[in-house]
């Protein structure tokens, strides 16, 4: 949940704009008379569309709000996401992940990756725009997040621009008829899925531009092939994973068990980590006793 104080780097990242001059950023509580605003005439279908809302409470309590602006700052859209099903009362707040999975299936849905879109307004003439930002950035913001479900009355079609980003979620046969329909946007709709995988050489390519992009001191220092050395250095006490993303490799992280304990202990305070070193066994055993 963001606080509300300063902006630090991670919320300043938010505020991104794409090519239709939409920003977006987290919500603080100066929106709430611009969002009473948008809402305007159409708070009896956002009722029926999302329940029974309070704008306050939302700003307040949501596990996440992003607002949308356009250039000149003013509001445009505004969304809210709870980790639970917050304005469908008849799903227990805290057993939601029972009940979807006695329902509709889907146990690998569990409030440690998933969040619930409560509720969405924006500006029609940018609803498009407002909506992809802001469930790219919800999903950049939380990485740990592999999915959103939004939650709508039976009586309701799922509506744009989340048609485009939501797929309906069906019960399962059998199942007692759920109060309100499913729908889930998966995270690699927005974001490319990583798979992390044993280093090779031939990564080699695509990690000097990531590298260089960030220092260019590894490169002067250790020479231009540093990188394919360490991965083709690997053995049984050095490992080097790289992450994946679209058949490319986008990250490394080189392990080594070889380290020269003395000197780190001449330069940093490991005590709290027993310096680094294991027990002796039979000191351990004597210090059981």
């Amino acid at each position: 949940r963001f606080s509300k104080g300063p902006m630090n780097g991670e919320q300043r990242a938010m505020a991104e704009k794409d090519a239709a001059g939409v920003f977006v950023r987290r919500s603080e509580f100066d929106d709430h008379p611009a969002i009473i605003s948008l809402i305007g005439d159409e708070a009896h279908i956002l009722s029926k569309r999302f329940g029974r809302y309070d704008v306050t409470h939302m700003i307040e309590n949501a596990t996440l709000g992003i607002t949308a602006v356009d250039r000149e700052g003013r509001v445009i859209g505004y969304a809210a996401f709870f980790d639970f099903p917050a304005l469908t009362p008849a799903v227990d707040p805290v057993s939601w992940p029972e009940w979807l999975e006695d329902t509709h299936g889907h146990p690998e849905f569990t409030p440690q990756n998933t969040l619930w879109l409560t509720f969405f307004l924006a500006d029609h003439l940018y609803e498009s725009e407002v909506a992809e930002n802001i469930l790219r950035t919800a999903f950049t913001t939380l990485p740990e997040m592999d999915v959103f479900l939004l939650a709508l009355p039976p009586s309701e079609r799922l509506f744009a621009p989340m048609r485009s980003a939501f797929e309906f979620v069906p019960p399962l046969d059998g199942a007692p008829e759920p109060p309100c329909k499913v729908h889930a946007c998966p995270r690699g709709l927005f974001i490319p899925n990583l798979v992390i995988r044993t280093a090779r050489v031939e990564d080699h390519d695509d990690l000097v531009p990531v590298f260089n992009s960030q220092s260019e001191v590894l490169t002067e220092r250790y020479g231009e092939y540093f990188l394919a050395e360490v991965i083709a250095a690997q053995d049984d006490r050095s490992q080097a994973l790289a992450a994946e993303a679209d058949g490319h490799a986008i990250g490394l992280m080189a392990l080594t068990a070889d380290m020269d304990v003395r000197l780190l202990g001449d330069h940093f305070d490991l005590e709290a980590f027993d310096y680094l070193l294991k027990p002796d066994g039979g000191a351990a055993a004597a210090a059981g006793a």
